[in-house]
């Protein structure tokens, strides 16, 4: 009996241990300035957004809830860490800051206990330019923090690109093709459609970024994941498209245009 009590007073005090304060932790760290930071007290049900330039930061800032959202705006396209020295990584404030705000450390020394938010969600705009910067801070987390993605905690945030209004009904299209089908579906002969394009979070307004890509009841994420059964092929994806060798990116674009030009003539009705 002694043997059971004693197992059970060990494993509630390393739960105690994982349930750090945020407060207390804050008291430790010296958080970034622009870091937003949310007020609960534990990482359960927390996350914070990263986004890009001090514009989405002001409007993600206003449209957030304090209490679970933290808010970290980025300057600009940051450093591509598959292809640059180990030097130029550790001197790059932004990343710097970045691991900062998470608290979790990189590589081995990386601590899922000490993650300071249970989400981390990536949200730039719904464009190529954001397309990019996505791709280059999944980068910085499948290289630097990898386990952070095997433990469910890496998202994408998905704004919209379209706000159609359509006799006074509001709906908002990921793309194009999404434009279409809403318009096809609830336009009626005589209806009134306007149809505007958001040039980047910056441009929306809190209510709508906070409608369409931040209150959990609506929005849409996408978990980042790593194939765990075909990692040497993910690697090696991840070195052509991101590395040091542009070569090797020139060869993909060939490969990818070769294949959607075939794909184009089989479709073709002539």
């Amino acid at each position: 009996m002694a043997a059971i009590v004693e197992r059970l007073e060990d494993r509630l005090r390393r739960k105690a241990e994982k349930e750090i304060s945020r407060k207390a932790v804050t008291t430790r760290l010296r958080l970034p300035g622009k870091l937003a930071d949310c007020s609960r007290s534990t990482n359960k049900g927390t996350e914070i957004f990263i986004v890009e330039g001090d514009s989405a930061g002001g409007s993600a800032k206003q449209a957030r809830n304090r209490e679970t959202q933290a808010i970290l705006p980025l300057r600009g396209k940051i450093l591509n860490v598959a292809s640059a020295t180990l030097d130029k990584i550790k001197a790059n404030q932004e990343l710097a800051d970045l691991l900062l705000a998470l608290g979790c450390g990189t590589g081995a020394h990386y601590s899922d206990d000490a993650l300071r938010y249970e989400k981390v969600i990536i949200m730039t705009d719904a464009d190529v330019d954001g397309a990019h910067i996505a791709s280059l801070l999944m980068t910085f987390f499948y290289l630097e923090t990898p386990e952070l993605i095997r433990g469910g905690h890496l998202y994408l945030a998905r704004p919209p690109l379209f706000r159609i209004t359509i006799s006074n009904h509001t709906y908002y299209a990921q793309d194009e093709k999404e434009k279409e089908q809403i318009i096809a579906t609830h336009a009626k002969g005589n209806s009134r459609i306007e149809v505007g394009r958001f040039k980047g979070l910056g441009e929306m307004t809190p209510p709508q970024l906070k409608e369409t890509t931040m209150n959990p009841q609506h929005r849409m994420l996408l978990k980042v994941m790593i194939e765990e059964d075909d990692i040497d092929a993910t690697r090696t994806r991840v070195d052509q498209l991101m590395g040091k060798k542009p070569e090797l990116r020139f060869a993909f674009i060939q490969e990818q245009t070769a294949q959607k030009g075939a794909q184009l003539v089989d479709e073709l009705d002539v």
